[in-house]
């Protein structure tokens, strides 16, 4: 296995290149949130707070993807906590994120695959809600998965070896817990419906229905001033969301 891809070649990538990559000021309209991240965005209120204390003390990660558009690789707390400083007017409307670009040619299976790992650096797979953990599961399995077909090598080495090992490596969990984990996720994504494999568009709306119990759990998780009003518009879009 030596001489096959191990994660922290990923973070070693044409190391030359990430020390040329651009860091700059970037007008938060022009940063747009990664439909892949399924992280949950937790302790906003807490992070938010600090930003305001002491300034954005790392910069988010961008990819751009026109001339005035950027995709947010890695940073979405950070960026959640801006947007909520702006909100609450403790940041001006015009307020520009310092961010790094990533190279706009590097392989998207790559940066798929960045948003992973600057994610796994701060928090712990097991420690995740169940949904999190097979939506996170799902998307490094179709990661892996298309690498290997492509042949995709990463800092001149190819992405080999058994799915359930690499899962067991990145994730630090046992390699039972990563092939229970892999087989919830393939129960999820690859169910059969009368005899036939789900349809790409089922899939699609699966995982929006996944993104909207991710949102609803955050909205739980929001504090406004406790007035009558805002509990009820609250209470209304937790009822919506659950339709």
């Amino acid at each position: 296995m030596s001489n096959n891809f191990g994660f922290t070649d990923l973070m070693n990538k044409d190391e030359h290149k990430r020390k040329k990559t651009n860091t700059k000021n970037i007008p938060i309209e022009e940063i747009k949130e990664n439909e892949n991240n399924n992280y949950d965005l937790v302790d906003i209120e807490k992070l938010a707070d600090s930003i305001d204390e002491l300034g954005l003390l790392q910069p988010v990660l961008v990819k751009q993807r026109d001339k005035y558009s950027y995709e947010l690789i890695a940073g979405h707390r950070r960026f959640n906590a801006i947007k909520k400083l702006i909100s609450e007017n403790r940041l001006p409307e015009d307020y520009e994120v310092l961010a790094k670009k990533v190279d706009e040619d590097e392989d998207e299976l790559v940066t798929r695959l960045k948003l992973h790992e600057t994610n796994l650096q701060t928090r712990s797979l097991l420690k995740m809600p169940e949904e999190e953990k097979i939506a996170i599961i799902d998307d490094y399995m179709d990661i892996l998965d298309k690498a290997k077909k492509q042949g995709l090598q990463i800092n001149g080495k190819p992405v080999k070896g058994k799915t359930r090992d690499l899962i067991a490596e990145r994730f630090g969990i046992s390699h039972y817990t990563a092939q229970k984990l892999i087989r919830k996720a393939k129960e999820e994504g690859s169910e059969e419906e009368g005899g036939a494999k789900i349809s790409p568009q089922k899939k699609t709306t699966n995982k929006a229905i996944t993104q909207l119990k991710k949102i609803e759990t955050q909205l739980g998780k929001l504090e406004f001033e406790g007035t009558e009003e805002e509990k009820e518009i609250k209470k209304k879009i937790i009822e919506f969301l659950k339709k």
